[in-house]
């Protein structure tokens, strides 16, 4: 090997050992942070609305008049304020029978499984209350659906409930789990308050 071909090979050995001693090191992606906000402390009021129920809701709801009200339908919007910008919407239905508590279930059942695409987990709670005649079940949706929570209640008999939690924002769940337990925590508070009132 002559002097210059010697040159030229150290030449391209130290070009390459500088060449990948300056190279960065390949990038580390870091899972997405949120900040955690505070809420305030959990306390309630006594809200009846047209309809013949009642129940102890948050502090920071506000009951919207009732809409499509007649002796056997009423819908009804608690608004949760600023701070969640969203509603819990309450569909009332009074039947003659109570066979037909079964296709009311049915179709709150439905309405659930119609999220089962977007949803990673759904999980549920059975509400039986026998002294209040309280009886139904409490949705979880978990994942990025419309809605994270669902519920049904009835007597049995005559009166039935379907409720649903729609928070006015992109469905991010993992930005909006903080929020989501939060809520939780009043939804079950007003569940376990409903109470039928007499006619």
């Amino acid at each position: 090997m002559n002097k210059t071909s010697f040159s030229i090979v150290v030449i391209v050995f130290l070009g390459l050992v500088v060449f990948t001693s300056c190279e960065e090191d390949a990038p580390n992606p870091k899972p997405p942070t949120f900040l955690k906000q505070e809420f305030p402390k959990h306390s309630y009021h006594i809200e009846k609305g047209v309809a013949p129920f009642q129940f102890n809701i948050s502090d920071y709801c506000t009951l919207k008049p009732s809409v499509n009200c007649n002796e056997y339908y009423c819908e009804q919007e608690i608004y949760l304020g600023k701070e969640f910008n969203g509603n819990i919407n309450l569909f009332y239905k009074k039947v003659d029978h109570p066979d037909s508590i079964g296709g009311l279930i049915n179709f709150s059942n439905q309405e659930v499984d119609f999220h089962k695409m977007k949803a990673s987990d759904i999980a549920y709670d059975q509400i039986i209350d026998n002294e209040s005649k309280v009886y139904g079940t409490l949705f979880e949706l978990k994942g990025d659906v419309a809605t994270n929570f669902q519920f049904y209640l009835t007597d049995s008999l005559q009166n039935f409930v379907r409720g649903e939690l729609v928070l006015n924002c992109v469905p991010k769940y993992d930005s909006l789990r903080h929020v989501l337990s939060y809520l939780k925590v009043d939804l079950t508070e007003m569940i376990n308050t409903f109470e039928w009132q007499q006619d």
